[in-house]
């Protein structure tokens, strides 16, 4: 009897000494791991940005203004090209060769028309896609310096407007706002202003436009140049 109580003694110590010792190496294992870090996050509204843009709008509107004159001219000549088939049809024989040969004037003016329509929409739309590449390749350089600066390891793109403007007496407002991917952020952690404010100090202003920031904006400057956060 006294054999076994000494035996179970001796093997509930030894479980105690296994058990500290296994407890011992898993903390030694955890003190070696890496820790989880965490990444930080900021978020910046594009669409107010591209708004916001001391040169995009009024490029644009500048653009539309050009491309509708454009469009304009060649429809003047369209009228005029009519005009004068309208004139021929009453003024010559079909029959005549004179009639022919004018006929065939209008027509390979219609053609060189027609394509000059072409080529010239084409232009616009590329000059258009390239304004834009352009606008948005400044944007993005504004918020990669910021984040670099601020020491941000992720910019989120969201939008102000899908929230703010929910409606229900408008549906497609809700579905819009509530298809959001940003539901919460901390209001410090948002790039939207200074990148506006850094764009309106890099950036050149079209002509007739302020480049003045907003009332009660300050402009990111610091000593090296930097971007400074506007709060």
């Amino acid at each position: 009897m006294l054999f076994r109580i000494r035996t179970a003694i001796f093997a509930l110590a030894l479980a105690m000494s296994c058990s500290l010792s296994c407890s011992l190496a898993f903390a030694q294992i955890g003190a070696q791991s890496p820790q989880p870090q965490t990444t930080a996050v900021a978020v910046v509204d594009m669409d107010h940005v591209l708004d916001n843009h001391p040169s995009f709008t009024a490029q644009m509107e500048a653009m539309k203004e050009e491309y509708q004159k454009t469009m304009s001219s060649f429809e003047d000549r369209r009228k005029k090209m009519v005009t004068d088939l309208e004139s021929l049809n009453t003024s010559l024989s079909p029959d005549s060769p004179e009639f022919k040969k004018k006929q065939e004037g209008l027509v390979g003016q219609d053609s060189m028309l027609r394509l000059e329509v072409v080529n010239k929409e084409k232009e616009f739309g590329e000059r258009q896609a390239r304004l834009i590449l352009d606008t948005y390749t400044q944007i993005v350089q504004g918020v990669n310096g910021a984040a670099q600066y601020y020491k941000y390891d992720l910019v989120v793109r969201y939008s102000r407007k899908q929230a703010a403007q929910m409606n229900p007496k408008k549906p497609q407002t809700v579905m819009v706002g509530a298809d959001r991917e940003v539901i919460y952020f901390n209001p410090q952690h948002d790039l939207t202003d200074t990148v506006i404010a850094m764009l309106k100090r890099d950036v050149p202003v079209a002509p007739g436009v302020s480049g003045t920031p907003a009332a009660g904006t300050k402009v990111p400057q610091t000593a090296n140049g930097a971007p400074r956060q506007v709060k």
